[in-house]
């Protein structure tokens, strides 16, 4: 079997003997402000 298909305008890639979709989010930087720095310590 392929190790990549395109179907419909979307990449499968093959894990196992399941084709399961590419699926990338595109990266974003964007200010998270004061509170989401203090989340981010927090955690």
């Amino acid at each position: 079997m392929k190790e990549k298909i395109t179907n419909n305008g979307i990449d499968y890639i093959l894990v196992g003997d399941y084709y399961i979709p590419d699926l990338r989010l595109p990266e974003e930087e964007r200010p998270i402000g004061k509170y989401g720095s203090m989340h981010r310590e927090y955690l």
